[in-house]
């Protein structure tokens, strides 16, 4: 949301192959900042999970900030639980069909930079979220984690907790966004003297994989004491893995915001850590760069912003809308 982060919740993102366009959409999905408003700048946001809490917030955050600055946001995506880059392709195609002025999306496989770069040929103005950035990406703005700096929050908190620390990861593909994460996260553990990496494990964004991989992990390395994720999909299947292998009090897990589980999670004891992202600031920031383009202003650069915390402290963030 996944590390959504998300997702670091959700904030995360599966190796896809772009093959047929056939998808799965719903006008369930769509939203319109003001609709009808003759002039208005158009911006179409593709979203990869509209259903999943993370998300839904990180649209309307959007939405309104689309009000504020006077533009009119559409949004659409797709229906189920997993991400669809098949789904999520036909509709920024039917953005750059539609003549949109802007569209933003989260590019979850190599396959969107040259649908990006599409749009941008056409004149429309592209942003991305958790994306590569660079001017091989398609994107004209993006809002992507520091991985370097991600990953020195996630292991420096796990690192502070007392005793040795083997971690097992689960991210949603050795390619791409997944790839980075654990890269950086490599990189932090690296530099420590009580944490190390022994196994990991993909499931593509897709929390009902999460129980099988999560096990199959804990399986194949018994001496791990600490499940990290930038997926808030796994929380559901890891703790319930742990719970069924009688680990409770042994493993624990770094859950990935407080929704799908993570808040019951950390009460019961089952994760020690929650990874939260001030998601709503990020959905405002992603406007605020493609409406400042449209006016020939230039935007301002952010990075994602995250914080691993304790049980103690989760709801001082839950009170500030992190997530």
């Amino acid at each position: 949301m996944t590390i959504p982060l998300r997702i670091f919740a959700a904030l995360s993102t599966s190796a896809l192959v772009i093959g047929g366009l056939a998808a799965c959409t719903s006008d369930d999905t769509a939203t319109t900042a003001k609709s009808g408003d003759s002039g208005a700048m158009t911006i179409q946001f593709v979203n990869p999970l509209p259903s999943y809490p993370t998300w839904k917030q990180f649209g309307q955050c959007m939405k309104e900030q689309a009000e504020t600055r006077g533009a009119d946001l559409t949004e659409s995506g797709p229906t189920g639980q997993a991400i669809d880059g098949n789904a999520m392709i036909q509709q920024v195609q039917q953005a750059i069909a539609n003549k949109k002025d802007a569209v933003v999306t989260m590019p979850v496989s190599d396959g969107f930079a040259p649908l990006l770069q599409q749009a941008q040929k056409a004149g429309i103005l592209t942003g991305t979220i958790y994306g590569p950035g660079g001017a091989d990406s398609g994107a004209d703005y993006n809002i992507g984690p520091d991985w370097t700096l991600i990953g020195q929050t996630v292991v420096g908190a796990v690192a502070a907790l007392p005793g040795n620390h083997v971690l097992g990861l689960v991210a949603p593909a050795n390619t791409g966004l997944g790839k980075s994460w654990m890269d950086g996260v490599k990189a932090a553990a690296a530099k420590t003297g009580n944490v190390k990496i022994v196994g990991e494990v993909y499931t593509g964004d897709d929390a009902t994989k999460g129980l099988p991989q999560v096990t199959a992990l804990l399986t194949a390395h018994p001496d791990i004491t600490q499940i990290v994720t930038n997926m808030g999909t796994t929380t559901p299947g890891a703790t319930a893995a742990i719970k069924a292998k009688n680990l409770k009090g042994k493993v624990f897990l770094t859950a990935v915001g407080h929704e799908n589980g993570g808040t019951e999670a950390i009460k019961d004891g089952t994760a020690n850590l929650m990874l939260l992202e001030d998601v709503c600031s990020e959905g405002k920031r992603i406007v605020d760069g493609i409406v400042d383009l449209h006016e020939k202003k230039t935007p301002q650069k952010v990075a994602v912003q995250v914080a691993v915390v304790g049980q103690d402290k989760v709801q001082g963030y839950l009170d500030k809308g992190w997530v």
